[in-house]
């Protein structure tokens, strides 16, 4: 389908809902972002049994702050508007009436890991579930997220009795109450994250779904990424994209060469790289990173649950003892005091890929001597480098070039520790915010516009290894010592 096109003065706005903010963005047809404003979201948490942890968001809370966000737009901005597209977290699900669109349950967060029990029962399954759905078998992703709803919630359980249950990822919730159509759809990259889905049939695994005792009619329609959704009750604007906010980050950036990597640092971290096929026995993702009417593209992803989320868990412990939890300012002032810090051994939400470890028991520091609060802060810091670097050492290609983005991709002292440790040059951009762009470019693919003329991101600095001996060796050890100890937590049953 082709939509009409519009003036060159038109923009696309965008949706983009993460973990802890929802943000509205209008960009132009040549990729310039002139407009962002953003309205921060709530999480629940609490510790469980076995090292399991839940993380709840209210997806009303959720839709409320984009629809302040939507009506908030100036009008002369908006009667320039010719398209908008959605981008969310991933993994995240919420169950809710199918008619009247009220939740039956919290929005349930990528981070909850309270279903493991159930991910432990499925090991013997794990190597086709990988070959099925592209994904390690994980409580992070939404399949068994969904069974424990459908075995625990009793509002779940009497909707699904009267055939009035939808559950589903947060994006369908988003799409049923932003358009006016009400559709129950989801975009090929998000049903990926369920773990339910056929990369190759594009389309919910019978298999998997019998897996994990999830009914298919229980699912929203899957549909190519690049796709007319709907029309947004603002404005009737068409929406021409969804997508999960990693795979849309992909295409803030030109295509990605066979030597290059692209790491987006937020909540999570996520190295993409350009990936050729599933390749068995492969410790990292196989991630659809677009899909329309006539193909679909791939790539390798390795995940890192521990980013920004590590961050904040420090941040909880400064709470509790009354100490100012601001401590952004003082980050970059602490990275360059700082030269041997104790080594964090960084399970905050769980071990991403490679490792894919659900006993590697509680975040700590590895220290025979009191650490300061800076010591701590630069030590965290340093294990996150060090989970990115694992990853990156997995990937099919080694790169020889890092493009950097995302809110911690501005820490330049986090820049070239990467660099030094990994020995690859790491690329900084302008735009630290890239998923709202990316899903720009992908929203605007259904126009076939001719007057889009997209400009490439400016780099805004480049970090070169660092040829010392001693520095390189000094980062090197301690990164030893962090592989060492989450090698030896993980190998113990």
């Amino acid at each position: 389908m082709v939509l009409q096109k519009k003036p060159q003065d038109q923009l696309t706005l965008i949706i983009d809902q993460g973990s802890h903010a929802s943000r509205i963005a209008l960009f132009t047809t040549t990729g310039k972002q002139v407009y962002l404003e953003s309205r921060d979201i709530s999480t629940r948490s609490a510790e469980q049994a076995n090292n399991q942890v839940t993380y709840e968001q209210d997806a009303h809370e959720i839709l409320q702050s984009i629809s302040n966000l939507l009506n908030a737009l100036p009008d002369n901005l908006v009667n320039r508007i010719q398209n908008c597209g959605l981008c969310t977290q991933r993994s995240t699900i919420v169950a809710w009436h199918k008619t009247s669109g009220e939740t039956l349950s919290p929005a349930i967060s990528w981070r909850d890991t309270r279903a493991q029990p159930l991910i432990e029962t499925l090991r013997p399954c794990e190597d086709e579930i990988r070959k099925t759905s592209g994904l390690a078998l994980s409580a992070h992703y939404s399949a068994s997220k969904i069974h424990w709803l459908l075995k625990h919630n009793l509002a779940v359980q009497q909707a699904d009795k009267s055939s009035q249950l939808n559950i589903s990822p947060l994006a369908s919730f988003l799409l049923f109450h932003l358009l006016n159509e009400k559709p129950y759809l989801i975009d090929h990259s998000n049903a990926q994250r369920s773990q339910l889905f056929d990369i190759q049939q594009l389309n919910w695994s019978k298999p998997l779904l019998k897996l994990f005792h999830i009914k298919q009619g229980l699912l929203p329609v899957c549909s190519p990424m690049i796709n007319l959704y709907g029309h947004l009750y603002l404005n009737n604007i068409p929406l021409t994209t969804v997508a999960g906010d990693q795979n849309a980050s992909l295409h803030a950036f030109p295509p990605l060469h066979k030597n290059q990597a692209l790491l987006n640092v937020g909540t999570g971290a996520f190295i993409l790289s350009p990936a050729t096929h599933n390749k068995a026995g492969s410790k990292l993702l196989y991630t659809l990173s677009s899909s329309d009417a006539k193909a679909c593209r791939f790539v390798n992803e390795g995940t890192v649950n521990g980013a920004g989320s590590a961050l904040s868990w420090q941040q909880k412990i400064d709470a509790t003892h009354n100490i100012s939890t601001d401590i952004f300012n003082q980050l970059p002032v602490w990275l360059k005091q700082i030269h041997s810090p104790p080594v964090f051994i960084n399970t905050i939400s769980g071990l991403g890929s490679p490792w894919w470890c659900s006993h590697a028991g509680e975040a700590d520091f590895l220290s025979h001597t009191k650490t300061n609060r800076a010591e701590r802060y630069v030590a965290i810091i340093e294990s996150i480098i060090f989970l990115i670097f694992k990853n990156i050492q997995q990937l099919e290609i080694p790169p020889d070039t890092l493009l950097i983005s995302g809110g911690l991709s501005q820490l330049d002292d986090l820049c070239h520790k990467l660099a030094d440790l990994s020995q690859i040059k790491v690329v900084r951009f302008n735009d630290a915010e890239t998923t709202a762009r990316g899903c720009a470019w992908l929203a605007n693919q259904l126009l076939k516009n001719n007057h889009l003329d997209w400009k490439p991101l400016e780099i805004s600095q480049q970090f070169i290894p660092h040829k010392s001996h001693q520095q390189k060796k000094n980062i090197h050890s301690r990164y030893q010592q962090f592989v060492g100890e989450l090698n030896k937590r993980c190998s113990s049953d």
